[in-house]
């Protein structure tokens, strides 16, 4: 079952930065701004995180295995809309709805994993599954650009979409009809009191800001890069595939160091020195003069950001410990919530600073994000 759900993860992700790649592309073939066709990551990012709240407690109350496969069957439906599109419209309301399904997929497959797997075994069979979301996050952006690149944008989203029905296929098959974990009932009164509860922990706000800003700054100039790239005569849709695959190649290269770095940094150190190493990757891309060095930093990036974010989500799983799921919801909620923000951000940057002006920002930013974290979890621990 875990190796079921970790493929499921796989093509579930495969879709969700698949675009990035390929802007400039549909920007051209439909007459429109960069600026504009850039939100398509957006329009995924943000009903792919306002559906969090929603759909952890649809899959309590109505079986998390049924709503999984639901969501996993308009996702398919949804891309191979995006194939079919004749319009930029038509192919932004694509994008929401597979943001919206997509969103059901991850948490709900983790939180099956807790119902299937043995605590003992929980956190192997937890980075097993994140993992598999990671390369399907690389495999879509390298895949992207070459696809894009030798056969055209189009043709290129065919892929997704393929996978996303197989897997569809796959989970309808082969996932059990009904939760093992008992139902909880479908009440407003019930989750907005869990939400209540992981709000009274005063580390809450600065867990959640903290992950939104991270959502901000590491994904805000995705989009943008191959129309810099293009401008630079650097590279196309191809190299930019390779560049922003850096960011999932990090936090992969991270997370096999997680239990030496715990233990000779601990957590506090591991966002102290993620920050920091995160900005020095940024600082490398505003000054990067090929599109192989920019790949490199990109994965510098990546790997400095994971050490943020990995002792942020444990720090979140013990903000309410009875309303776990919340917590992990709101979570995802503002995470997502920054990615669907950050083109329009960087957008801004982008237009009164310039391409290096925009990442030495996105530097000072992202280190002082690491610094400021820890800094305001240890005073509130103080009072």
């Amino acid at each position: 079952m875990l190796l079921l759900l970790t493929l499921c993860g796989f093509a579930a992700n495969l879709g969700g930065r698949y675009f990035d790649p390929l802007v400039t592309a549909i920007a051209r073939d439909f007459l429109a701004p960069t600026t504009m066709v850039a939100l398509l990551s957006s329009a995924f990012t943000l009903p792919f995180g306002l559906g969090q709240p929603i759909l952890g407690p649809l899959g309590d109350a109505l079986g998390k295995p049924a709503v999984f496969k639901v969501c996993f069957w308009v996702l398919a439906a949804a891309l191979v809309g995006s194939v079919l599109a004749t319009n930029l419209s038509f192919l932004f309301a694509t994008r929401i709805v597979a943001g919206l399904a997509a969103g059901g997929l991850i948490p709900l497959g983790l939180a099956m994993l807790g119902d299937m797997t043995a605590a003992s075994e929980r956190q192997v069979a937890f980075a097993r599954f994140a993992l598999g979301a990671l390369i399907g996050q690389i495999v879509g952006l390298t895949a992207a650009g070459a696809l894009a690149d030798a056969i055209g944008w189009r043709y290129a989203l065919i892929l997704p979409a393929a996978l996303a029905i197989v897997a569809a296929i796959a989970a309808s098959l082969r996932l059990p009809s009904a939760q093992t974990a008992p139902r909880e009932p479908l009440r407003l009164g019930s989750a907005l009191a869990r939400y209540g509860l992981v709000f009274r922990n005063p580390q809450t706000p600065i867990c959640y800001v903290t992950v939104f800003l991270e959502g901000v700054v590491v994904y805000g100039s995705l989009p943008f890069v191959v129309e810099l790239l293009e401008q630079s005569h650097r590279g196309g849709p191809r190299e930019a595939g390779l560049v922003v695959s850096g960011i999932g190649l990090g936090c992969i290269l991270m997370s096999f160091l997680i239990r030496p770095a715990v233990r000779r940094l601990k957590p506090d150190g591991m966002m102290r020195c993620g920050g920091l190493i995160a900005a020095a990757g940024f600082i490398g891309v505003a000054f990067g003069t090929q599109w192989w060095t920019e790949a490199v930093y990109f994965t510098v990036v990546g790997f400095g950001f994971f050490m943020i974010h990995n002792p942020l989500q444990n720090r979140v799983m013990e903000l309410a410990p009875t309303a776990r799921g919340s917590a992990v919801a709101f979570h995802y909620f503002s995470f997502f919530m920054g990615q669907a923000v950050a083109p329009l951000i960087f957008g801004f940057l982008l237009a009164h600073f310039g391409a290096t002006g925009s990442y030495l920002v996105s530097a000072a930013i992202i280190g002082l994000t690491g610094l400021l974290c820890v800094a305001a979890l240890r005073a509130t621990e103080r009072t």
